[in-house]
């Protein structure tokens, strides 16, 4: 349990909870837009459950790895400036997406 609490200093998981206080929203399902910028986010968690998100700007933040998103199939928009993304591989299964913004972020050649 100590290293639970530690790990959470250093970062946020998305939760069931923060989204649904975020979106104000009771079902995952049922979310379209979800701003999260800013919020020292390094773990995506449960957002794979959001299966309707057609929006979503998680900019500013702490992320790495993009796998949870690749069941978004739903999503067009999405921001992921300033995070700490070495690889956008896993964003290739999002064939809905249209506008994508990874400026001010580690991906290399």
């Amino acid at each position: 349990m100590g290293d639970a609490e530690q790990k959470d200093l250093h970062g946020t998981k998305i939760t069931k909870q923060l989204l649904k206080s975020q979106s104000g929203e009771f079902d995952l399902e049922s979310i379209r837009i979800l701003k999260l910028q800013n919020c020292d986010i390094d773990n995506l968690g449960c957002i794979s459950e959001c299966i309707g998100l057609e929006r979503l700007d998680l900019s500013e933040n702490d992320i790495s790895l993009l796998q949870a998103l690749t069941s978004l199939k739903q999503l067009c928009f999405l921001n992921l400036s300033a995070n700490r993304i070495t690889n956008i591989d896993p964003l290739r299964e999002l064939e809905s997406l249209q506008t994508l913004n990874v400026a001010g972020n580690l991906i290399g050649r």
